[in-house]
């Protein structure tokens, strides 16, 4: 999209941007964005996959607490949330698990927007705290939420180990390589 065409859909975007429950017909949108903003090349470390399946249970499961941003019915952000509840606790929380706006709306107020509602709707399911994550390295991210009030961060440390370096990795692939059914060769006929 052009700059000048950028520009009209954000001032557009300030007050025509319409946020509701997530419905069938926004998953595959919700999803396509979703691809884009969450990509293993910018965020290597996620520890929870973007997929379709992902979207799909939690539209299954938790649709009350998932919402869509659409303007000019075109879905341009997403909240996706569930309801936690721990055994022996009396406590409910909201977990925010994704959060996505189109990159050329950024800064138009739309994840705000996202972030009330599903606030709103933890409140009315009973939640007392509402949980976020991030990437550590994510500073945009991290600097949006404390604007918006969240605090008290913790830092987790999340190790990984590529298998593919392992001398057993070689090996399993080596027999899983012998296993295979050979192919016929012109020459084998």
């Amino acid at each position: 999209m052009d700059s000048e065409g950028s520009q009209d859909k954000k001032k557009k975007a300030k007050d025509k941007v319409e946020i509701r429950e997530i419905e069938l017909e926004d998953l595959a949108p919700v999803y396509a964005l979703g691809e884009k903003l969450f990509t293993a090349d910018l965020w290597s470390s996620l520890h929870r996959t973007w997929d379709e399946y992902e979207v799909l249970n939690l539209y299954m499961t938790d649709g009350d607490t998932c919402f869509v941003a659409i303007l000019d019915d075109e879905v341009v952000g997403f909240a996706l949330g569930a309801m936690i509840e721990k055994r022996r606790s009396s406590w409910k929380y909201g977990y925010m698990l994704w959060l996505g706006v189109s990159p050329v709306l950024k800064g138009m107020g739309i994840g705000k927007k996202l972030v009330k509602r599903l606030t709103d709707a933890f409140i009315n399911e009973g939640a007392r705290i509402m949980l976020v994550d991030t990437d550590g390295e994510n500073d945009d991210a991290i600097e949006f939420f404390h604007r918006i009030g969240f605090g008290q961060d913790q830092r987790h440390v999340y190790l990984s180990m590529n298998l593919t370096k392992l001398p057993k990795y070689e090996k399993h692939r080596a027999k899983k390589d012998e296993d295979k059914p050979k192919k016929k060769d012109e020459h084998d006929k």
